[in-house]
């Protein structure tokens, strides 16, 4: 077992987040998990809590609060994710272990690898890795209607210049993410950037549903339809637990209106978790020298999104303000 947490690449401690806030993103992990058990995917469930033991136990406790009086009950709830996640990970590893020594089991001794074998499908390949490729990435479903719920629902704070934000949320079907819910949190919004409030009655709600989190969507009202070095902050802790995950913005005073982003990875995601400033700050325009990804731009436009304009997805609104 500790031969496969040090396999698991280290994300450094961020002060500027809360530590409620990095229990959300452990919150919002466990339910994926779930979500990879009840599928049998054990691989991505393991990479998964691999990843939550690990942030525990080697990023969240080196946060300044972590040690504070004030702070102890939450610390209570991030030792218990953490023995829960290596409690299920003793469960599952002899299921992957067996899965795997039955794959080179059927392999014949001279048979070469196939190179373009998806990298996070095996355990071991897949450990050391934030996200998938956006070539292998699965399929988001998303109704184009939900987008248009979404701008009316903001238009009053659209109108006052006011950013509004709210959470993808759905299920994974025959490997194909479908966004079934929106939800948009109790918040607090400026021209340049919104903040949700009251993440447990947020995660209450997914947990009781079973929802995963599969991106998230905000407005812009006065700016262009892109990504904020505060918007690639706050999409890095949603592409880390899923590496399909979404960023939708919508700018109505923009000719593009509507776009639908992710981090490059290797590049953007790497890069953006590293970095250590808080509030709108420069990033360069493309991922410097010398870190993973050098040359590509800090995120890209989504080629595994598919817009469905037929009754197959049907979805539900909560708004929660």
């Amino acid at each position: 077992m500790q031969k496969l947490f040090e396999r698991v690449e280290t994300v450094p401690v961020n002060p500027y987040i809360s530590l409620k806030r990095y229990l959300y993103t452990v919150q919002q992990a466990f339910i994926h998990a779930r979500q990879y058990q009840r599928e049998g995917n054990y691989e991505r469930e393991a990479l998964l809590l691999l990843r939550i033991a690990t942030l525990v136990q080697k990023t969240i406790s080196k946060h300044p609060n972590y040690n504070k009086i004030e702070s102890a009950n939450i610390v209570k709830e991030f030792r218990l994710y953490a023995q829960l996640a290596i409690k299920r990970l003793e469960e599952i590893k002899p299921l992957i272990d067996a899965k795997q020594s039955n794959c080179e089991d059927s392999q014949p001794a001279n048979s070469v690898k196939d190179k373009s074998a998806p990298e996070n499908e095996s355990l071991n390949a897949g450990i050391s890795t934030h996200s998938l490729p956006a070539t292998k990435a699965r399929t988001v479903q998303i109704h184009e209607d939900m987008l248009y719920v979404f701008e009316s629902a903001a238009r009053k704070n659209t109108k006052n210049n006011k950013e509004t934000c709210g959470i993808l949320a759905g299920v994974l079907k025959q490997r194909i993410l479908v966004v079934t819910s929106l939800i948009i949190p109790k918040q607090t919004g400026k021209s340049d950037s919104c903040e949700m409030l009251n993440e447990e009655e947020l995660f209450e709600l997914q947990d009781r549903k079973s929802l995963m989190t599969l991106g998230w969507i905000h407005t812009h009202p006065q700016h262009p339809c892109f990504l904020s070095s505060v918007d690639v902050h706050t999409h890095a802790s949603f592409q880390w637990i899923l590496p399909e995950s979404i960023a939708i913005v919508v700018a109505p005073t923009d000719k593009q209106r509507i776009g639908i982003f992710s981090l490059t990875h290797p590049g953007g995601l790497e890069y953006t978790l590293q970095c250590q400033q808080r509030g709108h700050h420069p990033h360069p325009e493309r991922v410097p020298k010398g870190y993973p990804g050098e040359g590509k731009p800090f995120y890209e436009n989504c080629t595994h999104v598919e817009l469905i304009r037929d009754d197959s997805i049907r979805f539900e609104v909560y708004d929660l303000r």
